[in-house]
């Protein structure tokens, strides 16, 4: 059986893309093994598959001690995987984005195993930027891509971010006169999103709204009488369902959920992550903006709560009145991981 690595860990943006292009590879009869972390969402999102965990750390830090202890532990990591490697070694090996992906995809290019990398975002990682030298191609979300080089342009391909089959175009429904929307913080949640939907719910500012919430993590709504329907969950098992049920949506700007976005197309408040590394989520959020051709209203990061609060309200109202735009294309799903693995097979010569 044909055999492959993807690598990939920390953000559910990372995980998600690498379990798409696993699905992918599976239908097709690969056998394939994931290298992950030990975070928190690399034991989640990648349970119950053929996965590996590695002590592995960023380089990213101003403390010299704790940057040297980091590069011993992705030292050991490298060459855990260069034994793996060698044992069993793989047609070509891909990352998908974290810091596990540079010990793992190093080792890889030592032994002369093609690697190849996604990266998700609109501002191109660290760890990316350092693995596009050794790649032998980019696949990148966006077309406008920060911090790639001139010199590795030749080696990217735009092909969008991989989507898992499960989620699929939406289609359009009338609105029935109840606001119904979906609110998610990403995979663990976000409490900056949490404490204006509370807010909301105290003074809301359209009656006959249902609101479904994914709070995230262990977080846990407060008390609050409310004439809003309002269901908190920690975690959407099924979001191809919570999407069809929405009329609007109200989320973060990671890469996985800005690429499924753009699969269901409707209209959709941003709150970019304002701690994103390089402040990618802005970036997505405002490229993603230029291309859709529905409303996507996008919140500085930087604006008070208070003032968060106010333009929640409003996108909510304009959306009970129909004043948002909706798409008048339907979408045509997303054939990311059909493009990488044609590009892949034609390079390590299985096309």
């Amino acid at each position: 059986m044909k055999h492959a690595v993807l690598v990939a860990g920390g953000t559910g943006g990372h995980i998600n893309a690498a379990l798409a292009v696993g699905e992918a590879l599976m239908s097709e009869g690969w056998d394939i093994q994931y290298l992950t972390g030990k975070r928190p969402l690399d034991y989640k999102l990648f349970k119950g598959q053929n996965v590996r965990h590695l002590d592995s750390k960023p380089l990213r830090t101003n403390n010299p001690i704790q940057l040297f202890k980091n590069v011993m532990m992705n030292l050991m990591s490298f060459f855990i995987i260069l034994v793996s490697y060698l044992k069993n070694r793989p047609k070509f090996i891909v990352g998908a984005g974290g810091y596990v992906c540079g010990p793992t995809l190093l080792a890889g290019h030592l032994l002369f195993i093609p690697v190849f990398i996604i990266e998700q975002n609109a501002v191109m990682g660290l760890t990316n930027r350092i693995l596009g030298w050794i790649s032998t191609r980019i696949f990148v979300h966006f077309t406008k891509t920060r911090g790639l080089s001139n010199t590795l342009a030749k080696k990217v391909r735009v092909v969008g971010n991989p989507t898992r089959k499960a989620i699929q175009p939406v289609s359009a429904k009338k609105f029935d006169g109840e606001l119904k929307v979906l609110v998610f913080g990403g995979s663990l949640g976000a409490t900056q999103i949490n404490k204006v939907i509370f807010d909301v719910l105290k003074h809301p500012s359209v009656n006959s709204m249902a609101i479904h919430h994914q709070l995230g993590g262990d977080q846990k709504a407060p008390e609050i009488q409310t004439i809003v329907k309002y269901q908190p969950m920690n975690y959407i098992d099924n979001m191809q369902q919570e999407y069809e049920w929405a009329d609007v949506i109200i989320s973060r700007s990671g890469a996985s959920t800005v690429s499924e976005l753009a699969i269901i197309k409707k209209p959709v408040l941003i709150f970019p992550y304002p701690q994103a590394t390089d402040n990618h989520q802005v970036y997505n959020a405002q490229i993603f903006k230029e291309e859709a051709d529905f409303t996507v209203e996008i919140l500085d990061p930087k604006l008070s709560h208070e003032e968060c609060v106010k333009r929640t309200q409003e996108f909510l109202v304009k959306a009970s009145r129909e004043e948002l735009k909706y798409s008048k294309t339907p979408s045509p799903g997303n054939h990311t991981c059909d493009e990488i693995l044609r590009e892949i097979k034609t390079n390590v010569g299985l096309a």
